[in-house]
């Protein structure tokens, strides 16, 4: 184990190569001894082998014993020769095994493992925060160096693991810092729970290496301003941030945003040159022109296989596919991503990388830049995307405002929401930071004045289980949140509090459905859409496959009710958009879906059952694959547009 003192001295170090080159010498002798007894002493091979060796091992027997002058010579250059050689390697063997518990006892291994560790890391605390951000650092596979001072931590926890370098004293030794590499290191992470240690730590890296990255913990908010005034280049509180907010400010150096757009198909392309060249892609950003704040999922892949993972669970979930595919083209597959890598040389690499592929739009680009470059680039069609929340309710757009004004009224603040799209993992967020009516009323004004933003609102609460969507909310005490959870359920808005996400999307199961539906009818029979409709489902939009040039063409319907259904009818009987209809339909073979949306599994059973009934339905749900073989096995009609 690695001593508590004298951490940078050297160690005579034996190359076991050097072992090596003795032994090949001793076989080089043994080679000349058969040899020359051969043609000097002139025995045969068997007396030659037994002569050598007891002549290189000095026993000889005098059963054979050199007459003439050059066999003596020969016998002596032997016996010296053997004498030395196993001498040495002998003593080479004795050096080695000495090293190596040597090594052992004293952690010499270590001292030159760390001797030799450049750009990385070094941690100082691994207590409950530091532990949390030594995992974020692995999971990143960032190379680390830990001081922590209590040595039982050390020796029962980290040294543990043979690929985890620790050293079991304090970060406030000077010597203690430079033995961790403080001159070579990228960034210092201090997590200690101690307040004075760490500012006195960050007074002696910024001390020893003054260009050094520091991240320092503060126990106490006010002692953050003393921790910036030390040096600290970024001063986090555990009381407002956990282990992942100090891995991201360490990383702050060699973090950039870029900005790329592409289809699904280019996910795994974009992935694999962010990812061959050590980087991280740590989230996803969608940016809608109606919102202040991007939706955000994180993601975290720094490795390829959690990159074919998703790929593979993408292909194996067409609604899963389907979902991501609608969000695309709402940003006309426009986002960002946030990424780290191990240095600015890798970041840099993978942005050429990306210019070159051609989908690169900007890097570190601010809001107002990112809707200038989608104006110029792309078409943004405002969609709501899933977050996460402290309470968990049912309920349309018409009761925005009343669900709101229960909270606010209370004194309580909306912090955020969320909404669960099916066949993703992580639902996205957005911030909302709502403490006042009025701002709900203006937000419902804007909604009501554009009605395409009103329409795409309703979509994602559709899409997201009927309706299902969560809420983080705070309140100025316990007593206020209780008033509020407890007007929710009476209102009928509340389905549970404080859920987790296997326990929301069991409910998002049980009470909520979105599903595809392959069709085949001929043009203006609308019995598929009307019996969607009277069972309680809701139409989203319809898609056509144009068979040939693998290319489909979707058109947004929303279609809730009778009133909705008729004014499709009526659409349809302009001259237009019926020859426009006609070729698309004819084009497509009269095959279809619809994205069928219900409040209930079994609202979506019985409208799967009737259109069986009526012939219209080829299946539920299915893959691009199995869709177009559908598509392509059918007759095709001959038809003319005028």
């Amino acid at each position: 184990m690695p001593p508590k003192r004298n951490l940078v001295e050297n160690i005579p170090y034996v190359p076991l190569s050097v072992i090596y080159y003795a032994l090949a010498a001793l076989a080089a002798l043994i080679i000349y001894g058969i040899l020359g007894s051969m043609y000097i002493m002139g025995l045969d091979l068997y007396n030659a082998i037994y002569f050598t060796v007891i002549t290189i091992a000095t026993v000889g027997y005098g059963d054979i014993t050199p007459v003439t002058v050059s066999q003596k010579i020969f016998s002596v250059t032997l016996a010296l020769g053997g004498v030395g050689l196993i001498a040495y390697v002998l003593s080479l063997t004795v050096s080695v095994i000495t090293m190596t518990l040597q090594e052992t006892i004293s952690g010499a291994r270590i001292r030159r493992l760390m001797q030799s560790m450049n750009n990385h890391f070094i941690l100082c605390g691994f207590g409950r925060v530091g532990s949390a951000v030594f995992k974020e650092l692995q999971k990143r596979n960032q190379k680390t160096i830990i001081i922590e001072k209590d040595r039982e931590i050390v020796e029962k926890e980290l040294w543990e693991d043979p690929n985890v370098l620790a050293i079991p004293e304090s970060a406030t030794d000077e010597d203690t810092l430079r033995a961790a590499g403080i001159k070579r290191a990228r960034g210092v992470i201090i997590t200690t729970g101690d307040d004075v240690d760490n500012l006195f730590i960050t007074l002696t890296c910024r001390e020893l290496n003054p260009d050094i990255w520091i991240v320092t913990r503060s126990s106490k908010r006010e002692n953050i301003k003393r921790l910036y005034r030390a040096g600290a280049n970024r001063v986090i509180s555990p009381e407002i941030s956990g282990g992942e907010d100090i891995y991201f400010a360490a990383m702050e150096p060699t973090m950039v945003k870029i900005t790329v757009k592409h289809d699904v198909e280019d996910i795994g392309r974009e992935a694999e040159i962010i990812l061959k060249y050590g980087c991280t892609l740590e989230d996803i950003e969608y940016h809608l022109p109606e919102f202040k704040e991007p939706l955000v999922r994180k993601i975290g892949v720094s490795e390829k296989k959690e990159l074919e993972r998703f790929l593979n669970a993408l292909e194996g979930d067409p609604a899963r596919k389907s979902s991501l595919t609608r969000i695309y083209e709402s940003v006309s597959g426009i986002h960002s991503h946030w990424i780290s890598g191990p240095d600015r040389e890798s970041i840099d690499k993978v942005i050429d990388e990306l210019r070159e592929e051609g989908i690169l739009l900007g890097v570190n680009l601010d809001d107002n830049e990112i809707k200038e470059v989608a104006r110029k680039h792309g078409r943004l069609v405002e969609i709501i995307i899933k977050p996460e929340m402290s309470i968990v309710e049912n309920h349309g757009v018409d009761d925005i405002r009343r669900e709101a004004e229960i909270i606010i009224k209370n004194g309580c603040t909306i912090e955020d929401i969320e909404y669960y799209l099916p066949g993703f993992s992580e639902p996205l967020r957005r911030n909302v930071g709502v403490d006042s009516i009025e701002d709900v009323d203006r937000f419902i004004k804007t909604l009501r004045s554009d009605s395409r933003k009103l329409e795409s609102l309703d979509r994602l609460y559709t899409l997201s289980g009927g309706g299902i969507h969560t809420h983080r909310i705070s309140g100025p005490d316990a007593k206020s949140l209780d008033r509020v959870e407890e007007e929710l359920r009476k209102e009928g808005f509340l389905i549970g509090v404080n859920l987790d996400l296997a326990e929301i999307k069991s409910i998002i199961q049980e009470s909520g459905r979105v599903v595809e539906m392959l069709l085949k009818h001929d043009l203006g029979n609308m019995d598929d859409k009307e019996t969607i409709i009277r069972r309680g489902g809701r139409i989203l939009d319809s898609k056509h496959y144009l068979p040939g040039v693998r290319q489909v063409v979707t058109r947004n319907l929303n279609i809730r009710n009778m009133d909705d259904l008729r004014r499709c009818q009526e659409e349809l009987e302009k001259p237009d958009a019926r020859r426009s209809l006609k070729a698309l339909y004819s084009i497509s073979r009269n095959i279809h879906s619809h994205t069928v949306a219900a409040s209930d599994v079994k609202v979506i059973k019985k409208i799967e059952r009737d259109l069986e009934k009526r012939g219209v339905l080829l299946g539920v749900n299915l893959s691009e694959d199995e869709i177009w073989d559908i598509v392509e096995s059918e007759m095709m009609e001959k038809f003319c547009i005028e």
